[in-house]
């Protein structure tokens, strides 16, 4: 079996003297995609930031490569984009957008704050996915504001770059959003992490969204559930 690309252990994240996120461990190899859900405030964006190295854990231990993320990360080919918050406003979109190829995706000459949301997101994609290499793939909420052809090319870019070798951690709040892009599912309840395969919900790994969403549901209600063989994010 090949070492991990990322491999993450009780992780846990303080931000300024609120635990925010606590208890994660998983492991993410080349080819593989993983998908993170929770409510709003469960922590995800701040696990992505963690494994992205903008953040510092308080507690247990993230590798990329064999390394922590700050060191890594300039080494091991890198998407990570997290909205707004990952977009200068001030930029030129037909500038920004030459960074991923150094080839323009827009002949759009207003500032990236100028532009529909839509328009926002799906630059800010395109230039983060459009590297190559990319052997890690980070993105938090990638599907916010997009329209139906964005979400399309959205998923097919990922199970591509999945087939070309990356490895995949996406995060979202609408479970159906994941169903069928994964191979592990880690869901963030109040409770605990839950760390499932795809093949412990179903066993050809085939999941629907309403199969998703009630799994999610039994584990945030009722942490002792048995559903499918789960298991709890300690350990992987």
């Amino acid at each position: 079996m090949t070492t991990p690309l990322l491999s993450v252990r009780n992780l846990a994240v303080q931000i300024r003297g609120r635990l925010i996120f606590r208890g994660g461990s998983f492991d993410v190899r080349a080819g593989q995609t993983l998908g993170i859900a929770g409510a709003n405030g469960a922590g995800k964006s701040v696990l992505l930031r963690a494994l992205a190295g903008s953040v510092n854990p308080s507690d247990g231990d993230a590798r990329v490569d064999g390394r922590v993320p700050r060191e890594a990360l300039s080494r091991t080919p890198t998407a990570y984009f997290a909205g707004e918050t990952t977009l200068p406003g001030f930029a030129r979109a037909a500038s920004w957008g030459t960074l991923g190829t150094g080839q323009p995706l827009t002949t759009e000459r207003r500032r990236i704050r100028a532009l529909p949301r839509c328009s926002r997101q799906l630059l800010g994609l395109r230039t983060e996915l459009g590297r190559h290499p990319l052997s890690l793939i980070l993105l938090d909420e990638p599907w916010d504001g997009l329209d139906p052809d964005g979400v399309r090319w959205l998923n097919a870019t990922l199970e591509t770059k999945r087939d070309r070798g990356a490895g995949i951690v996406l995060s979202t709040r609408r479970l159906e959003e994941l169903a069928g892009l994964c191979d592990k599912y880690l869901f963030l309840t109040p409770a605990a992490p839950f760390l499932f395969r795809a093949q412990d919900i179903e066993e050809d790994g085939r999941i629907t969204p309403a199969r998703l969403h009630e799994v999610f549901d039994m584990v945030r209600n009722d942490p002792t559930a048995t559903i499918a063989r789960p298991r709890r994010a300690l350990p992987p």
